[in-house]
């Protein structure tokens, strides 16, 4: 009956211990598969915080002066992307800046981001020089077709003309 006992004993710990292994390593792949989509979802750049995005909330008021100043000023943008890629894979992007009575606005300074909106965590900030009167040229690298969104100012004297605008464009291969 000892025997028998000490049997029963033996196999009811080895039952304990494979059991609660079995519960540990449950949790532990729980674990693993936690870390790995905290890693994935913190280095995608299609999630990303939009820099400043808290101060406009919480500075309405000024955004939406500054808005609709922008919007009195009666600017007009005209944003080209060029479809040709360079050998760097590079596109040209001119920009055509007029004010509310077409003419011409000169000696502008232009600052404009760029991003792709299933990759908001990935922009570019294309610098701008003025080729001819109002019209002003930079460089862009397009590495994902779809919607691209382009986020600015153009800059004046005083006046500010924010611009806001999104392009279908195609990745060059």
């Amino acid at each position: 009956m000892s025997e028998l006992t000490t049997a029963i004993e033996q196999r009811e710990k080895t039952a304990q211990f494979i059991w609660t292994g079995f519960i540990l390593l449950f949790f532990f792949m729980q674990a693993v598969i936690w870390m790995v989509a905290l890693t994935l979802t913190s280095s995608d750049k299609s999630n990303a915080v939009v820099a400043g995005y808290d101060e406009k909330a919480l500075n309405w008021d000024e955004e939406m002066a500054l808005q609709n100043a922008s919007a009195r000023l009666g600017w007009k943008a005209e944003l080209f992307v060029d479809p040709t890629a360079d050998i760097d894979r590079s596109h040209a992007i001119t920009l055509k800046l007029n004010n509310a009575d077409q003419a011409v606005i000169k000696n502008a300074t232009i600052e404009l981001n760029a991003f792709h909106r299933a990759r908001s965590g990935d922009p570019q900030q294309i610098e701008f020089t003025e080729i001819n009167e109002g019209v002003y040229a930079g460089r862009i690298q397009i590495r994902k077709s779809g919607f691209w969104q382009f986020d600015g100012a153009a800059r004046k004297g005083g006046d500010t003309f924010l611009i806001n605008q999104k392009q279908v464009l195609k990745a060059s291969k």
